[in-house]
C-alpha cells in the first residue's frame, strides 16, 4: 500500500468532492478517483458512497480517516527525525558573502562538495559581516568573504581578486580615458552597491582619504542593476570588473590599485580544519 495515497484519501474525505480535492492535490478527478478505488480494493472495503451531493464517508471510511491521521503524523515525525540525523552528518557548512558566488568557480566547489558528503550543500549569500560572525560563532565551518578578516583566531587565504573599475557610458567626459584618479569623481553622479556590500564601505573610506564624500545617486543589491543604470545614463558606476566593454559602456582603471578580494576563511580551532584546508588547496 502506497502511504502517499493516504493524503489523497484525507483530502477527498475533508472536501467531500472529488473535483475540489483533485485541484488541491494537482491531480485530475479521474486520476484521484482511481487512487481511491485502489485503496478500497486493497482494504476490501467501501470508503465512500458516491452521490450527486458528493462523496459521503461510510463507517469504514470514517475509521480509515481516523487511523490515517495518526499514521500521517507519525510519518511526518519520522521524516523530520531522519532529516535531522542527516543534517548532523552533514556537519560542514559553507557561507557566502554577497557577490562571492558570482566570482568563485562554482563547478569546482560543486565537485569538491560531491567528493565530501559531510558538506551541507547550500548556496545562500548573506552580508559580509554576517558570514564572518557565523564563522566566529561556529555556526558555519567555512566562509567566502570580501576582504581579509582581522580577527586573530580566523585563518584566511586569498581565493580571487578583481580590479575595481569605473564604468562609464559613451559620451561621458571620461569615456576616452585609460585611467582616472579617484578624486576626479568628486562631482560625478555615482552608482554603487548598497551599504550591505563591502565595496560600498571601501568606496566611502577611499574618498574620505581625498577629503570628499561621493555623490551616490543610486544604491543597488547586484551588479546587473549598476550596468542598467549606467546604460540609461543615471550616473557612472564603481564595481569589480565583472563586465566586458561594449559600444555603450566601458571600464576605466582607477589609479591606486583598488581591488575586490575574496578570501576563504575558517577558524583555526575548528574540528573540521582538515576539510577547510583541503578546500583551500582544492581552489
Amino acid at each position: 500500500m502506497n502511504t502517499k495515497n493516504f493524503k489523497c484519501f484525507q483530502i477527498v474525505y475533508e472536501e467531500k468532492n472529488l473535483s475540489a480535492a483533485a485541484k488541491k492535490l494537482f491531480l485530475t478527478p479521474q486520476g484521484l478517483g482511481k487512487i481511491i478505488r485502489n485503496l478500497e480494493e486493497e482494504c476490501g472495503a467501501t470508503f465512500f458512497i458516491r452521490t450527486k451531493e458528493g462523496f459521503v464517508a461510510t463507517e469504514s471510511g470514517r475509521l480509515f480517516y481516523k487511523k490515517i491521521i495518526d499514521i500521517n503524523k507519525s510519518l511526518n515525525d519520522l521524516m523530520i527525525e531522519v532529516e535531522h540525523l542527516e543534517k548532523k552528518e552533514k556537519r560542514f557548512k559553507v557561507g557566502f558573502a554577497s557577490g562571492t558566488i558570482r566570482s568563485i568557480d562554482i563547478a569546482k566547489l560543486e565537485e569538491f562538495m560531491e567528493q565530501h558528503k559531510e558538506i551541507e550543500r547550500s548556496w545562500t549569500e548573506c552580508e559580509n559581516s554576517y558570514v564572518k560572525n557565523q564563522i566566529l560563532n561556529g555556526d558555519i565551518s567555512f566562509g567566502f568573504t570580501i576582504g581579509k578578516p582581522q580577527e586573530k583566531n580566523l585563518k584566511s587565504v586569498l581565493i580571487d581578486s578583481k580590479e575595481v573599475v569605473l564604468y562609464v557610458y559613451r559620451g561621458h567626459k571620461l569615456w576616452d580615458r585609460d585611467s582616472v584618479d579617484l578624486q576626479e569623481i568628486r562631482n560625478e553622479k555615482i552608482i554603487s552597491m548598497n551599504e550591505k556590500h563591502h565595496i560600498y564601505n571601501d568606496l566611502i573610506d577611499a574618498c574620505n582619504l581625498y577629503d570628499f564624500i561621493p555623490n551616490i545617486v543610486a544604491l543597488v543589491t547586484e551588479g546587473e542593476s549598476i550596468y542598467r543604470l549606467i546604460k540609461n545614463r543615471i550616473g557612472i558606476g564603481i564595481s569589480p570588473k565583472f563586465y566586458p566593454d561594449t559600444d555603450e559602456i566601458r571600464a576605466i582603471k582607477i589609479n591606486g590599485g583598488y581591488t575586490w578580494d575574496i578570501y576563504g576563511v575558517y577558524r583555526e580551532d575548528t574540528a573540521d580544519k582538515e576539510i577547510a584546508e583541503e578546500l583551500i588547496n582544492f581552489f
